[in-house]
């Protein structure tokens, strides 16, 4: 059976990991959004593996700017979202990414299939970790 989540750090964030290491460049773009959509699972339900090289979702049905950046721990960034109760009713969200503010993937993760419904409002956390 195929495991419930999946993730992958994306080819360009790496290219910017690479860079500032490198002393190439001063800075890299920081994560302002986390996008959602509802293309992350193959037909029987199951998350799907996202690509280093993708550039976007399979299917992006929203995108919210990041609300708190918490450090768990010290090479971890957990970013949170609130998707609000009147937003992507009846949508199933099955795939998220970080987006930097080049508008850019940053990290993808896929999961099992997450309904909607019209009377809540579902909170999200996005570990980065290094």
């Amino acid at each position: 059976m195929a495991s419930s989540t999946t993730s992958v750090i994306t080819h360009q964030r790496r290219v910017n990991l690479a860079k500032i290491t490198r002393g190439e460049v001063e800075t890299i773009p920081k994560i302002t959004h986390i996008a959602f959509g509802s293309g992350g699972v193959d037909e029987s339900g199951q998350p799907i593996q996202p690509l280093e090289t993708m550039t976007a979702l399979n299917n992006e049905v929203a995108r919210y700017e990041i609300e708190k950046i918490e450090t768990p721990v010290d090479t971890t960034n957990r970013y949170t979202v609130t998707i609000p109760e009147s937003d992507l009713n009846g949508t199933n969200i099955n795939e998220m990414a970080l987006i930097d503010a080049d508008g850019e993937l940053a990290a993808i993760k896929t999961f099992l299939n997450k309904g909607k419904d019209g009377d809540v409002e579902f909170t999200f956390q996005f570990d980065d970790e290094f």
